[in-house]
């Protein structure tokens, strides 16, 4: 008989197992899924359908809500579409006696009672909230984590700076001044950034509250609630900002620093710490130099407390496809040592890779 006071398990994580198909659907180039799982507003229905197999199986539905524009892109394919998101969601699950039986596709209601004034007669401008993919990949480029740089134009260059040290650790930066091409139209491109930023970055000069946008770029990370981050360069958090305490002991002679602390605050603050660590690992895959090894190593990769099997794995292939990182006697010695910590085993350098010892050579250490 079906309980329906029963607790369920699943339901708490559908987010984040969107949030792997996100990434699931990125590496394999299907767009229009991607945007989709990004761009829904998600529900459930606990407990949908029932099953007596098994000892009792139940079955949830989720409904994802698309804004009309993404909506109307897939609704020739609706159909199959469900079916496919429903068995990839139950392909990351691993409850038993829970699955999803269902995934509705809804469109969002405009809530605009006067949308015909807006057929071409009147132009309402609201925050976007479907972009696309080609929009995405202009303004963040391939970076797995997207921040955004609220500065004033006092501090352009130093601020590009910055975004340069973000790429060193993997983060992909937006820069208004640089990043807009001349041929955008300006409000509406910042408006995609800040709705498509997963942190914001705050740099608090003395000028900063001197603006007609830095104060709104704040308020859109706020009410969004992704992550907001206040680097105090002059002047401490204020308003809102001032319920967290500021990132201080910061200059933009050391952009590479500052880069850095954000990294960690980022570590500590976002909800997916997968996506930080895909950065950690696609920055140490594209290491320069010896020294950037070591430093990657040192600075990045030794945050991750617990990597899986698979991301040892992903850093592992990082080490090997690249000379630099091979090379790095000092960046190798301390990622061995981590190997050693995150796999309680001991690993050495064979001329090419780092490869744990088998339980024979271990023996052969201690006898």
């Amino acid at each position: 008989m079906r309980d329906n006071d029963r607790q369920f398990s699943l339901p708490c994580k559908l987010d984040s197992y969107l949030a792997t198909l996100n990434r699931l659907y990125e590496r394999k180039g299907e767009t229009l899924l991607r945007e989709m799982v990004v761009n829904a507003i998600p529900s459930i229905h606990e407990g949908w359908d029932y099953d007596n197999w098994n000892g009792g199986t139940h079955g949830h539905a989720v409904t994802l809500t698309l804004a009309e524009e993404l909506f109307l892109q897939a609704i020739d394919e609706k159909e199959e579409i469900r079916s496919r998101l429903a068995s990839d969601m139950n392909k990351l699950n691993n409850i038993p006696n829970e699955h999803f039986s269902e995934v509705f596709i809804e469109m969002e209601p405009s809530g605009n009672e006067d949308w015909r004034a807006q057929t071409g007669v009147l132009q309402a401008r609201v925050p976007p909230i479907s972009i696309s993919a080609d929009a995405l990949h202009r303004i963040w480029g391939v970076g797995h984590v997207r921040v955004f740089l609220s500065h004033k134009s006092s501090v352009k260059r130093e601020t590009a700076s910055l975004k340069q040290s973000l790429a060193r650790c993997g983060l992909a930066a937006f820069v208004a001044h640089e990043d807009i091409e001349p041929t955008q139209e300006w409000h509406r491109e910042i408006e995609r950034a800040l709705f498509s930023m997963d942190a914001l970055v705050a740099l608090l000069t003395d000028d900063y509250h001197n603006s007609n946008w830095t104060d709104q770029e704040v308020g859109v990370a706020i009410g969004r609630g992704v992550p907001l981050i206040a680097v105090r360069l002059g002047m401490d958090p204020y308003g809102l900002m001032g319920k967290g305490q500021g990132l201080g002991g910061c200059s933009f002679d050391d952009t590479d620093g500052i880069a850095i602390k954000v990294f960690e605050l980022l570590k500590k603050n976002l909800p997916d710490k997968s996506r930080l660590f895909e950065c950690a690992v696609a920055a140490f895959a594209a290491s320069e130099s010896y020294a950037d090894s070591a430093w990657k190593v040192n600075h990045l990769l030794r945050l991750f407390e617990n990597p899986t099997t698979g991301q040892i794995e992903q850093i592992v292939e990082a080490f090997k496809s690249n000379s630099q990182n091979r090379e790095s006697f000092k960046g190798r010695e301390r990622l061995r040592q981590l190997l050693g910590q995150w796999t309680g085993k001991t690993w050495k350098f064979n001329g090419k890779e780092l490869v744990a010892l088998s339980e024979e050579e271990e023996r052969k250490l201690w006898f």
